[in-house]
This record gives C-alpha cells, structure tokens and sequence, in this order.
C-alpha cells in the first residue's frame, strides 16, 4: 500500500530526534504530512446487526487483516480504512472482520498527536455507525503478542473468524505495504514481513480450514497482481485481486465494496471481484490499476510461457529482441522497475518480429489468454494504457534467482529458464 511515506520505528525515532534539537514538535511533522480523506458511500438499504452472530451461515464472510504497524498506523490510514467500512457494517448476511494491528497517534482526527504503540492487535466485528471521527466497532478478541508480519498470525485470525462467523462465502483482504515477489505485510516492531510462498503456505492452511478455497483474496498492497505471486496462491483461492501498481495511501474504497455486497450477497466470487475493480477505478479515476484473475486459468498459462519461451530462445533473432535494453526498458515497469507488464512486453517484442516468426505466434497466443481467459476485469485508465492486469519479473540488472526461483512459478514454467539465458545474453561482448 503507498505508499509515499514508508518510514520504520528508527526513522520515526531519528526524525523525532531531529525535530526536537531543532525545537520542532511531531505535531507539525504530523501536520505536513498528507491527511486521510474520508470516502463518502451510501449505506445499503439492508439493517445493520450487532456483535452476535446469527445461527444460520451467512453468505458472506470479509476478513481484512490490517497491519498499521508501521508508516500507514501513523498516517491514519489504517483507523480510516475502519471507518470506511464502518458506513456499512456487518450485517445479517455479511460478516465484516478486521485484524487490527497499529503504531499509530493517540487521536489521528483530532488534536493529540502524541504516538501510539499498540501492543498486539484487535480482532473486530465491523457495526455500522456514522461517526467518521472514530472507531466504535468493539473488540471481540485481544492478543498481546500479534506479530503483524507473522503468516502465522495471518492464519490464526482467519480461523478465528470462520469459527464464530460461518459463512457460505469467505473474501479474505491483506492491507499493507506490498513488495510484489519480495513479499507482504512489513511490519515495522517485529521487522517481519510475509515472504510470498510463506502467504501462499497459510492460504493453504485456511483453505483447509474452511473447507473449500478462498472465495476472494485480495491485496490492499502495491505491486502484488504478479504472475508468480498469483501462481503461488492459485490452489488456495478461487478469485486474486490485486495491482500491478502502488495503491494510495486511502486504500481500498471498503464502503462502495461492501455496501452493493451487503444489497446483494448471493454475489459470487467474479462478481464481486468485478465490483472491487470496478469501484476502485471510479473512486481514484485515473493513475491506478487494479484487476480480478481467474485462478482456475493460471495453470493454463503454463504451457503458453513455456512455448513462447521455447519459440523465443530457438530463434536468435527473436531472443535478441527479447532481451534487447531497448524491448525491457520499451516496455511499461511500475514503482518496482523490475516488475514489467507482461503483455505490453510481448506487445513490444512482437512488434519487431516478422509475421510467420513462431515467437510472435506464441506471443500473441500468450496475450490472447491473458486478455480473454485468465482476467475477470482489469481497470482501463487513460493514463496507464500499457498497465493490462498482470505483471511479470524482468530485471534490468541483477538476476535475484535467490527470490525468485524459490516460488512455484519458477519450478512449473521456463520463465527462469528465460531470465537466466537473457543475463547470459547481455553479458556478451
């Protein structure tokens, strides 16, 4: 998640250090600093319930485990996503759960700017409200030892959600900071952070747990909509939200998400994967990508990479292409510059590839499944019209085979493959 401001527990104290010789206080450092923006939605016309559960399952359960230890706890962001929710609810066919971990300010919407360090964490039962100035949704569990970066911590709020809010449908959220193929959820007291097979091993675990997969998974974190990320998590959960690109800092628009859900919960898993990109473009407009993929299709993109692959490094002319600078730097690469576009990349190497060349041939077999199979919506922004809904990892200098080859992705395709012959290629005189 943004986002701009990433800063750890000793840049916060280094900074105030500073400010203090300078005889400056946090309050001012606190108030140059980019404020949450409330999101107004009307609620769905559906009641809201309190805190005990009802006896039949409901259709829906939504997890979202917020970790705010860290820059985003600071900034607001984490209470405001709460709030946001908030003008919804829980209600009698939807459950709303957070895990609520922060390092935050006593008050982020009032005067009081002195730090906070939460110790653990909350797990919430969301209730509507109106007051955007607070949280009033009440704790129904504690813990005094939440790890936030911890996969295993991930797990036991998951389980201890589908134990006391049964549902027939289950959309899990992760909101953090995202590091695409370099993992998830930083949190900035434990120095933890999920590793992307660790998040795809407890995925599993609440798989297995809930009986059935994931209905939706979801990141409200930048960079996370990758191909090995989504590979690594496709056995785990039926639908996978996520963006190419950074997410602002106000996150996911939760109100306009859970209030058609709450209006109509015999959703299934597309739709409301649909209506997550759907909303999340018309709150930001412009500038951000979001988009749902079908994890049932992700096998089938085996075999295409691997053709394009193979076609690719058994014909001179198109692998010069292909790992040509002017082809990798050509090709759209988001805040993490390795993390490219996969179909603006074929788009640009099949340009410069004549038309019964095998290479274009599989390329355009590759791009035509991603556009027409394997994506259930992606948002079309004007202002990012090489961004398609799935990245991929290019580097531009350093191969981090360490990373990358540890993930299903690398084990099932000739991606890796690929990568190492293009370094060997650029080394070349």
């Amino acid at each position: 998640m943004k986002r701009t401001f990433l800063m750890t527990l000793a840049a916060v104290a280094a900074l105030t250090m500073g400010l203090m010789a300078q005889d400056v206080s946090f309050d001012s450092l606190y108030n140059s600093l980019p404020q949450p923006v409330a999101v107004s939605a009307p609620a769905p016309a559906v009641a809201a319930v309190p805190q005990d559960a009802p006896a039949a399952p409901r259709e829906w359960l939504v997890m979202v485990f917020i970790n705010g230890v860290n820059d985003l706890g600071i900034l607001g962001f984490a209470d405001k996503s709460i709030n946001d929710m908030e003008k919804v609810g829980s209600t009698n066919n939807m459950a709303v759960v957070v895990e609520y971990g922060i390092l935050g300010v006593t008050d982020p919407y009032g005067g009081n700017r002195d730090l906070n360090f939460q110790r653990g964490s909350k797990t919430i039962l969301v209730t509507q409200d109106g007051d955007d100035s607070k949280i009033t949704s009440q704790p129904f569990y504690t813990s005094n030892d939440a790890d936030m970066g911890s996969a295993a911590n991930l797990v036991r709020f998951a389980k201890r959600g589908l134990r006391k809010f049964p549902a027939k449908k289950v959309a899990l959220v992760v909101w953090n900071h995202g590091a695409g193929r370099l993992g998830i959820a930083y949190d900035d007291a434990s120095q933890n952070h999920m590793e992307v097979d660790q998040l795809g091993k407890a995925l599993a675990q609440v798989k297995q747990a809930l009986g059935h997969k994931i209905d939706v998974f979801a990141t409200d974190a930048c960079l996370m909509q990758m191909a090995a990320v989504a590979y690594e998590l496709k056995d785990s959960a039926s639908v996978i939200v996520g963006s190419e690109e950074t997410i602002p800092g106000d996150s996911y628009p939760y109100a306009a998400i859970l209030g058609p859900l709450a209006a109509n919960p015999g959703m299934s898993a597309e739709a409301l994967g649909a209506l997550m990109v759907d909303a999340y473009g018309a709150h930001y407009h412009d500038n951000v990508t979001l988009s749902a993929i079908r994890s049932s299709a992700l096998p089938g993109l085996v075999p295409l990479v691997n053709a394009w692959a193979g076609a690719v490094q058994n014909d001179p002319k198109a692998m010069a292409a292909a790992v040509s600078e002017n082809t990798v730097n050509a090709t759209y690469n988001f805040a993490m510059r390795d993390s490219k576009d996969l179909y603006d990349y074929l788009t640009n190497l099949n340009g410069q590839l004549a038309a019964g060349s095998a290479a274009r041939y599989q390329g355009a077999r590759l791009q035509a499944y991603i556009a027409n199979t394997l994506l259930i919506k992606t948002t079309v922004m004007p202002s990012l019209p090489q961004a398609h809904g799935l990245s991929i990892y290019i580097p531009e200098m350093r191969y981090n085979s360490a990373n990358y080859e540890k993930l299903a992705f690398a084990r099932d395709t000739l991606w890796d493959d690929f990568l190492r012959a293009m370094m060997e290629e650029r080394l070349k005189p």
